[in-house]
This record gives structure tokens, C-alpha cells and sequence, in this order.
């Protein structure tokens, strides 16, 4: 699910396992924009789907003094900012996974990382800002950007390790933490870490297809004894 805001074109992006999510979603993103802007949700537009024409949320509207428009059947043009952002953003999801041959389980991490990437980016709606400064006010830095699906390293704490033990862990970069830390992918055991402790090969990328041929030369990304 994603949301934009008119003005800023800021992006928002959620991750739904089932349409019952919506309505709880939304109360969350009404109480994150208005906090972060100090304004108040006035006016939502869609296209009318089912999750958004429920008695709860029409009750929750009027409670609320937002004024729902629907969109007319079969006229994504009448919402035309948001229909072209969710086609830039699986464009970019189809390029992201065919760059690094990645499996379109993956989607979805690479859905929020694109949507992170696009309020990095200028856009032809704002002079000398991107979305992320015209909502904040503050530059984004993009220094830290990697590249999606490339190889990476992680760290592995002294703590959790014995000494002969490798210092670095093979990861995949999926995306970006709130807290400036990278979001990996763990291809063996299948699960999601964070880290900032990470060193990146952008050439390199798993082979999805043969596990067994992913050999690499750990030596050339020892992390110092001071890591």
C-alpha cells in the first residue's frame, strides 16, 4: 500500500500480508504524517477499493473530519500522481531483481527500497529539492547508498565468534534501516539483519541458481581487530 503526499511528493510504502491490514496501517501512517508535519490528514483520495469503503472506515472518517474521495471506476487518470509512482516503482522493482538475478520473493524489499531512492531523487515538481527535504526540511545525505542485491560482508561481533572463526559473514544488501543501518539478507539461513558494520562488493552478486558455486575471498574483507 502507498501513500504521497500532494505537495512534497513524499512516499510512503507499507507491506500488506492480507487487505484486513489496510485499516490498521492507515491509523498508524495518520499518526506518523501528522506528528512528523504537525498537520492533520484533511483529504484522502482512492480508487475505491473494498478496504477503504468498509463501515469501520467510514465511521473512522467522519470521526475524523476526512474527506474521502473516490476516484470514478476504471480512471486512474483521477489519481494520476500516485498510478504513475506505483508504475516508476515496479519498474524499478523488475530492473532491481533482474540486475542481481534475484528471486521476486525479494519483491518487496526491493519495493521499499526503491521508494526510499525515489524521495531521494529530484523530481520535476520541486526546484532544488527532493521530496525527503520539501517533507523534513533537512538534505538527505546519499553517500551511503549501495547498490540493491549486491554482495556484502557483515561483521561479526568478538562476542559471537570464537577466534579462528571467520570475521565476516556473506550477506546480500536488500535496503536501508531508519537508523543509518544497512538492511541484509542472510541467503543460507533466509532471514533479515540489520548492520552498519558492513564492507560491500557492488561487482559481485549471489548465485541464486547454483548455492554451491559461491565461493569467495573472505580474506580480502577482514575487518580490523579494532571493529
Amino acid at each position: 500500500m502507498t501513500f504521497i503526499d500532494e505537495f512534497t511528493r513524499k512516499l510512503w510504502i507499507y507491506l500488506l500480508a492480507k487487505k484486513d491490514e489496510v485499516f490498521g496501517v492507515f491509523k498508524k501512517f495518520r499518526l506518523l504524517v501528522q506528528n512528523e508535519s504537525g498537520e492533520v490528514i484533511s483529504r484522502l483520495r482512492n480508487d475505491g477499493g473494498g478496504e477503504f469503503t468498509s463501515t469501520k472506515f467510514n465511521d473512522f472518517f467522519s470521526s475524523n473530519d476526512i474527506n474521502h474521495e473516490v476516484t470514478a471506476p476504471y480512471t486512474p487518470q483521477h489519481n494520476g500522481i500516485l498510478e504513475r509512482k506505483n508504475r516508476t516503482l515496479v519498474n524499478m522493482i523488475r530492473s532491481m531483481l533482474k540486475q542481481k538475478q534475484m528471486p521476486h520473493y525479494l519483491w518487496g524489499e526491493a519495493a521499499a527500497t526503491a521508494a526510499y531512492l525515489i524521495i531521494r531523487s529530484p523530481t520535476k515538481k520541486l526546484q532544488d529539492k527532493t521530496p525527503e527535504e520539501a517533507w523534513c526540511g533537512v538534505k538527505p545525505s546519499v553517500q551511503h547508498l549501495k547498490i540493491f542485491g549486491s554482495l556484502c560482508f557483515k561483521h561479526v561481533p568478538d562476542q559471537l565468534r570464537r577466534k579462528l572463526d571467520d570475521k565476516s559473514q556473506v550477506m546480500i544488501m536488500v535496503g536501508y534501516h531508519l537508523t543509518s543501518a544497512y538492511k541484509l539478507y542472510d541467503p543460507n539461513n533466509k532471514k533479515i539483519v540489520f548492520s552498519k558494520d558492513v564492507k560491500f562488493d557492488e561487482t559481485k552478486c549471489w548465485n541464486w541458481k547454483d548455492k554451491a558455486s559461491n565461493e569467495f575471498d573472505k580474506h580480502l574483507y577482514l575487518f580490523d581487530s579494532e571493529t
